[in-house]
C-alpha cells in the first residue's frame, strides 16, 4: 500500500515502510516528548535511533539490519522523512535529552506568544480547500526520478542569476548576523543549518509554483528565494524564543549586545574613557557589567561591523576599517 504519512512508529518500521515508498514520508506524532523517549526503548537505550534520524535529515544513507530478513539489511540510498509534532514549552529540554549531537539546532520551531483564543464561526473557505488539494494533487503526481538500480535520483533544478544572486546575498547575510556582538552562542549550532533550510524552502516553493501554473520549465526564481528568506526570518524569531527558554544568555553575549546598541544609538561611532562607557552602560540599563570597571574592558568585541580597541589611553569605538 502506498504511504504518505506515519505516526507511531520505530525506526526499524519506519524504514520497511519507506523502502515501499521511495518518495519519502511525514512522520507525525502529537507529542515530540514521547517521540523522544520512545528512542532505543527496545534496546535498553542501547540503540543508534538519534543517529539514524540525524541521517534521515540530512538523507545520508540508512542501513538497518533486521533479523525477520536473515541477514539481508534495509539500504536506503537517499531517506526522504519530515518530522512534525507539538511539545508543551515545559518539555523543550526533552528534546536536547543532556546530549550536544545537533538533533535539537535542526528542528524549525513555531512559539507564538500566547493569546486570547475567541470562539468564531469562521471556517476555511471551500475554494480554499479546493485549491490546496489541487495543488496536492499535482504535486503528487510528479514522478519520482530513479536511477538504474530503483533508488531515488534527484533531479536538479537551476537557480536563475537573479535567484543566486539573492541566494548568495542572503547566505551571506545568516553567516555576518553570527558575528554579530551579543549573537548567542547557543543558535550557532541552529544558524548554520538555515542556509540549508534556505535551499530547501526556496525549491518547495519552486515546485509548488511550478506545478500550480503547470510551468513549461522548473526553475528556482527570484520569488521563490525572497519567500524562504521571509519564511527563515519567521523561524530565527521563535528559534530565539526557543532556546531562551532553555537557560540564562551568556553574560558576555548580553554585554556585547548592550555595547552594539549604544554605538548605535550614537549614530556608529562612540569615543569615550573606560569610566564614561562605563557609566554610560550602566544609565542604558546593562545589567551584566561587573563591579570592577577595569575589568569591562580586557573584552575586546569584533564582527564584521563593530570593533572595540584601545587608543592613547582610551577605548574608541567605530566601524571596522576595510582590510
Amino acid at each position: 500500500m502506498g504511504r504518505c504519512w506515519a505516526s507511531d512508529t520505530t525506526v526499524e518500521a519506519l524504514v520497511v515502510i519507506l523502502e515501499d515508498n521511495p518518495r519519502g514520508l511525514l512522520v507525525y506524532r502529537d507529542e515530540l516528548a514521547g517521540w523522544v523517549r520512545s528512542m532505543d526503548q527496545y534496546k535498553g537505550g542501547k540503540g543508534s535511533d538519534r543517529q539514524h534520524w540525524l541521517n534521515l535529515w540530512s538523507t545520508d544513507e540508512v542501513v538497518v539490519d533486521r533479523k525477520s530478513r536473515m541477514g539481508e539489511p534495509i539500504i536506503l540510498a537517499k531517506p526522504f522523512v519530515s518530522l512534525f509534532g507539538g511539545i508543551q514549552p515545559a518539555m523543550l529540554g526533552e528534546l536536547r535529552a543532556g546530549m550536544e549531537d545537533g538533533l535539537m539546532d535542526r528542528f524549525l520551531f513555531a512559539y507564538p506568544a500566547p493569546r486570547h483564543v475567541r470562539f468564531t464561526e469562521k471556517e476555511i473557505g471551500a475554494e480554499a480547500e479546493e485549491r490546496y488539494g489541487a495543488l496536492y494533487r499535482r504535486l503528487s503526481d510528479l514522478r519520482l526520478v530513479l536511477d538504474e538500480y530503483g533508488d531515488p535520483n534527484p533531479k536538479p533544478l537551476k537557480l536563475t542569476p537573479e535567484a543566486l544572486r539573492l541566494f548568495a546575498f542572503c547566505v551571506d547575510s545568516l553567516g555576518a548576523e553570527v558575528l554579530q556582538p551579543g549573537f548567542p552562542r547557543r543558535l550557532e549550532g541552529v544558524w548554520s543549518k538555515l542556509p540549508g533550510y534556505l535551499a530547501c524552502l526556496s525549491l518547495i516553493l519552486a515546485v509548488c509554483r511550478s506545478a500550480q501554473f503547470n510551468s513549461a520549465e522548473e526553475r528556482v526564481e527570484q520569488g521563490d528565494v525572497a519567500d524562504a528568506a521571509r519564511l527563515l526570518s519567521y523561524f530565527k524569531v521563535h528559534a530565539r524564543r526557543v532556546f531562551a527558554e532553555l537557560g540564562s544568555p551568556d553574560p558576555l553575549e548580553a554585554l556585547g549586545t548592550d555595547l552594539k546598541a549604544l554605538i548605535e544609538d550614537q549614530g556608529g561611532k562612540l569615543e569615550a574613557t573606560a569610566t564614561e562607557l562605563y557609566h554610560a552602560l550602566q544609565e542604558a540599563g546593562c545589567e551584566v557589567l561587573p563591579a570592577a570597571q577595569e575589568r569591562v574592558f580586557l573584552l575586546i568585541v569584533s564582527s564584521p561591523c563593530f570593533c572595540f580597541y584601545r587608543r592613547s589611553g582610551n577605548l574608541t569605538t567605530g566601524r571596522r576599517p576595510t582590510p
